[in-house]
């Protein structure tokens, strides 16, 4: 398929997508091969551009060439390499402009445009090494980092079944048998904007190196991720504990008291679709749940062999701390019953303003990432909630 073909089919799966009775594993495959095929297409027609530009130049140079002597080709070749923006933002010049622009020791940043091979709108693009530290932050929080992602742009409508009859046993030249009956749910994910921003005196980061900046960066990725966590959990155990037409299901196990079979009853309440099961609890819970084990000399395994893929989050209470009918231990499939939407990639936009707090000697480093969240598959998580008795 060419570009224009991928593109037209891009837009029909769209509208597809949201139909009655739409195959949305199929379809939601079908969309991630042909985004791959169109990158692969512009990548090698951007090369071949590229390609063709290298070769007139040379030719150009060749042809004008009076003895060797007069020209060293190969310096030629080398001074006439056009680098691209990406290239320029991995190079040190490129983020040692960019530093001196955060220090002030550049009045704007027309030192990081000059070296800009491509115009760029709005904010110029922070170092590779920068937005390395932002990209990082979802792979680098634990629980974050199981939940499936996509990058439409909008809202996303994800459908799920919500009820269907079964096959059936058909016998030859018998009458045919019943058509199948589905009823269809759709799951409406709004992106939302999650901001943080950090305020540095004057001072203080003019002294700085990239590396300190780096870590500044990683600061901002690192709490924006964390509320999406927070967003994240609070779908989850906000959702109803059966299906609706515009909801998934999170049935509800009551764990008054944790006991030795608390996890299990709960995996018990999961659809045969959650596989990859992760158990999300605070890091205290953890602890009164490993003491059920060692009071019972470890004759019983509290887990039910998953105590390697307990996932910690500070987002759930303890269960000590946790009120009457709070969740504080979320069993489930993240990568199959929970979606991220990033709708404009995984990179966190960074502003950097010097003028609002000047008065003060402060700079304003802020970032901000479209983010939609929510559970998009039937019985893929079940919640642990406190009843009345306590420890």
């Amino acid at each position: 398929m060419n570009l224009k073909e991928i593109q037209e089919r891009l837009a029909a799966i769209s509208e597809e997508i949201v139909a009655d009775g739409a195959d949305v594993e199929a379809l939601s495959a079908e969309a991630d091969e042909l985004v791959e095929q169109r990158n692969k297409l512009i990548e090698e027609e951007k090369a071949e551009e590229e390609r063709a530009a290298k070769r007139a130049k040379t030719l150009e140079i060749v042809a004008g060439l009076k003895t060797k002597e007069e020209t060293n080709l190969a310096e030629e070749i080398k001074e006439i390499r056009t680098m691209t923006n990406e290239e320029v933002r991995a190079s040190k010049e490129y983020a040692e402009a960019y530093l001196d622009m955060l220090k002030g020791v550049t009045a704007d940043d027309s030192q990081c445009r000059a070296l800009l091979t491509e115009n760029v709108s709005g904010t110029v693009p922070v170092p590779t090494m920068l937005e390395s530290e932002i990209r990082t932050a979802w792979e680098e929080n634990t629980l974050m980092s199981f939940v499936g992602k996509s990058y439409f742009k909008g809202n996303v409508k994800i459908g799920f079944e919500l009820s269907a009859t079964g096959a059936t046993v058909h016998t030859e030249g018998q009458s045919a048998p019943d058509e199948e009956t589905v009823s269809l749910g759709t799951v409406t994910i709004t992106n939302e904007s999650i901001k943080k921003w950090i305020t540095v005196s004057d001072e203080a980061i003019s002294g700085t190196t990239v590396d300190t900046v780096g870590y500044l960066y990683r600061e901002i990725a690192k709490k924006i991720v964390e509320k999406a966590e927070e967003i994240l959990i609070g779908k989850i155990t906000a959702a109803p504990a059966s299906a609706t037409s515009t909801a998934c299901g999170v049935p509800t196990y009551n764990g008054a008291t944790p006991a030795e079979d608390t996890i299990v009853q709960a995996i018990a309440l999961l659809s045969g679709q959650a596989r990859d099961l992760r158990i999300a609890m605070n890091r205290q819970t953890y602890a009164t749940f490993v003491g059920l084990g060692l009071k019972a000399k470890y004759n019983v395994d509290v887990f039910d062999g998953l105590r390697e893929r307990v996932v910690f989050t500070d987002k759930l209470p303890a269960f000590s701390a946790a009120s009457s009918g709070a969740t504080y231990v979320i069993v489930g499939d993240f990568g199959y019953g929970a979606l991220a939407n990033l709708p404009e990639g995984d990179g966190i936009a960074i502003k950097y303003d010097d003028l609002s707090l000047a008065e003060k000697d402060l700079v304003k480093i802020v970032g901000r990432q479209y983010v939609g969240l929510g559970v998009v598959a039937d019985k893929a998580f079940v919640k642990i909630t406190k009843g009345s008795a306590s420890i």
